[in-house]
């Protein structure tokens, strides 16, 4: 299986006073901290190595993980340094370590998918790949326009026909940020290999959870914890 990048580094912005003291990737959900949920999801499925991207508050995460994480994963981190270098970057600097293809997952997501499936579904050297879920606008802002045969990704400013959404998965080389240099997005990235037609995808049909928003974050204090359970 594919090593997987989690980029943790984030300063929340969106959740306001929910984050203001504490990495999201630690708030509480059904009383452990969101990071626990998503590690044991991955080490479930499949994942052996996970490399953490911090930045924001990063010794708090650091701190949790060595004292208190007790699943099997190997875990590394790659940290941004002094200056944050946006989740396009993060994840360049922490790929100059990794010689296969690697999975990238946000920090803030629950995403119950078969990553062998998605793994198994990826072409070398065809660009990389994006896992898209039908949204139709619900959970998060639709950003994909797929018609069957044209795919138009666009975060900032998609096509107002676009019914998928950026499932927040993904399947890089680290040759595929050879022209991004310094703080970037990690938009931007998809966003060329798409418009060069050279961007491989993934459709999932289970929904995914986020607490990257005020919303998401209520949902998933609510749902996920039955989910978990079962």
């Amino acid at each position: 299986m594919h090593p997987l990048v989690i980029l943790s580094g984030g300063k929340a912005t969106r959740l306001g006073d929910f984050s203001a003291n504490k990495p999201k990737c630690l708030l509480p959900i059904g009383g452990q901290p969101f990071i626990v949920h998503q590690l044991n999801l991955v080490e479930e499925k499949g994942i052996k190595s996970v490399t953490l991207c911090l930045g924001h508050l990063a010794s708090e995460v650091v701190n949790f993980v060595e004292k208190k994480y007790c699943g099997n994963l190997d875990i590394n981190f790659s940290f941004d340094g002094d200056t944050l270098l946006g989740t396009g970057g993060a994840v360049k600097k922490s790929s100059q370590k990794i010689d296969t293809p690697f999975f990238v997952m946000y920090g803030d997501s629950y995403l119950d998918i078969s990553f062998k499936e998605v793994s198994d579904s990826y072409m070398l050297k065809k660009g990389p790949l994006m896992v898209i879920y039908k949204n139709n606008g619900r959970y998060d802002r639709s950003n994909v326009h797929f018609t069957g045969e044209k795919f138009i990704y666009r975060k900032s400013n998609p096509n107002p026909l676009s019914k998928f959404v950026d499932y927040g998965l993904s399947i890089f080389e680290k040759n595929h940020f050879d022209s991004f240099h310094k703080a970037f997005d990690l938009s931007l990235v998809h966003e060329k290999y798409c418009d060069l037609d050279q961007i491989q995808f993934f459709e999932t049909k289970k929904r995914f959870y986020e607490i990257g928003s005020i919303r998401g974050l209520k949902r998933a204090r609510i749902e996920l914890p039955k989910k978990i359970s079962t």
